[in-house]
């Protein structure tokens, strides 16, 4: 994703019909739990262990590839601590001319790894109670998270997971996040349409594609900023059966949109006839006829009262 496409999405409003949402999918970390950045910690500590250098995982080409394949469940945390190993290690003992080189216990820095990841995960009980809420309210709450088998396992442990009526994990399906194919993949699951979707995650270039989509996006920042752009899209209050309220709201209107072009055709039909039979026109005629003026009338009102109340299921917010 370029610079560009961050700008333009940053500074776009999005329209909200909130008779239309039925899911909300969620990222996991930096959403659920505080980002904490456990693999780089490990890495390092390896790095001090076995007196080696491993480069940036953000930059390095092979380091890029082998989390992208962890990522997507093509390797386990397992064999990805075995190519660290071969690639960063076994190589420099033998340039030193140790012979054979020193046999590396994976297994001690697998369970390491999970201990980190368990220890320093914090999940938001508050967040947690939200994706409860929202659930209660009606809604179908999924999780989309690009995630490692290792730390899927300690969040599994834990429950972390229980909370969603779905779980799409990049290790499981073999998608990652920004990957178009991810959402699209999502979606067909879910067996919906992306406007009929609200998707909230951390990062900015995980957001362009679903909205791309048109599915409507949120960037996650804090708790209180989330709970405020709740607010903006209509949703103040989450309350059981909230999205059952939104939809009789709607159909209500719809009803009385039915109802006044009804009436609004029968009144033309009876105008027309009226004027067109002026020498034949009788008293009967005529009170039919203002019958016929009156519903109009008061189907044109009921229809603009109704419509006026539709326009608090539509809003706009801005993507910051």
């Amino acid at each position: 994703m370029s610079e560009k496409d961050l700008e333009a999405l940053a500074s776009e409003y999005q329209k909200v019909r909130l008779y239309k949402i039925k899911h909300f999918i969620f990222d996991f970390g930096g959403v659920l739990i505080e980002k904490a950045f456990v693999l780089k910690n490990l890495l390092s500590l390896i790095e001090q262990d076995f007196k080696i250098k491993i480069p940036d995982k953000d930059v390095d080409p092979y380091l890029k590839k082998l989390r992208r394949r962890l990522s997507s469940g093509i390797i386990s945390a397992k064999t990805f601590l075995n190519l660290i190993v071969e690639k960063y290690y076994y190589p420099f003992q033998k340039n030193n001319g140790a012979l054979p080189p020193k046999k590396v216990n994976i297994e001690y820095y697998l369970e390491l790894w999970f201990n980190l990841y368990t220890e320093v995960t914090n999940f938001s009980y508050k967040m947690a109670e939200i994706v409860e809420r929202l659930h209660k309210a009606g809604y179908i709450v999924s999780l989309m998270s690009n995630t490692y088998d290792i730390h899927a396992k300690s969040n599994e442990l834990r429950g972390f997971y229980d909370i969603f009526d779905n779980v799409f994990l990049s290790n499981e399906i073999g998608y990652i996040k920004p990957d178009m194919e991810k959402y699209k993949y999502v979606l067909k699951k879910l067996d919906t349409k992306p406007k009929k979707c609200v998707f909230i995650d951390d990062k900015m270039i995980n957001l362009i594609p679903a909205h791309q989509l048109g599915i409507i996006v949120i960037r996650f920042e804090s708790l209180e900023k989330f709970k405020q752009t709740l607010k903006e899209i209509g949703i103040k209050e989450i309350s059981p059966n909230l999205r059952k309220e939104i939809k009789k709201k709607y159909q209500q209107y719809k009803l009385k949109k039915k109802e006044y072009k009804k009436a609004k055709k029968a009144y033309k039909k009876a105008k027309k006839e009226y004027l067109h039979k002026k020498h034949k026109k009788s008293l009967k005629r005529r009170t039919e006829f203002q019958k016929k003026r009156l519903e109009y009338k008061k189907k044109k009102h009921e229809y603009k009262k109704q419509k006026e109340k539709k326009k608090e299921l539509i809003t706009e917010f801005k993507i910051e």
